[in-house]
C-alpha cells in the first residue's frame, strides 16, 4: 500500500466511523442503559477521527510521502486494517441490541457492557499506534 491509498483509506474509514457514531448516539437514547458505555466509545471513536484525518492529510503531501520507510508504510496499513475491523465488530455488536424493550436493556447489562468494553480498549490501542506513527512522521 503505497502512502496515497493510505490516505484513501484514512478518508473511508471516517465515512464508516461518522455513520457508526449517529447509530451509537440512536442506541443510546433508546438504551438508557448504556449510554455511559456508548459516550465513552464515542468519544474514542471521535478521537481517531481527529488522528485519520491528520494521517490522511500527511499522505496526501507528497514530502511526506518520500520520508516513510517502507516499513512504516507496513505498519500503518496493518494499523488501518486492526481499526477497520474494530469499528465493524463495533457495528455488529451493536445490531445485536437491534429491539427495544426490557430484553435490549437486560441483554445489554449482561453482555453488551463487557462486549463494548473490551472493543473500546482495543479500538483505543490502535488509535494511539496509529498517533505514534503519526508522530514518526514528524520526526
Amino acid at each position: 500500500m503505497d502512502p496515497f491509498s493510505i490516505a484513501v483509506t484514512c478518508t473511508a474509514l471516517v465515512s464508516t466511523i461518522t455513520k457508526l457514531t449517529t447509530t451509537l448516539t440512536s442506541f443510546s437514547r433508546r438504551v438508557r442503559e448504556s449510554r455511559h458505555d456508548i459516550t465513552v466509545i464515542v468519544q474514542e471513536l471521535v478521537s481517531l477521527i481527529t488522528t485519520l484525518e491528520y494521517l490522511a492529510e500527511d499522505m496526501s503531501d507528497p514530502e511526506n510521502c518520500k520520508k516513510l520507510p517502507p516499513s512504516l508504510v507496513s505498519q500503518m496499513k496493518g494499523l488501518l486494517a486492526g481499526c477497520d475491523k474494530v469499528v465493524m465488530q463495533i457495528s455488529q455488536s451493536i445490531s445485536k441490541f437491534d429491539s427495544d424493550g426490557l430484553i435490549v436493556r437486560t441483554q445489554w447489562a449482561i453482555t453488551g457492557h463487557e462486549d463494548m468494553e473490551k472493543l473500546r480498549s482495543s479500538l483505543e490501542a490502535h488509535k494511539s499506534a496509529l498517533a505514534i506513527g503519526l508522530d514518526m512522521l514528524l520526526l
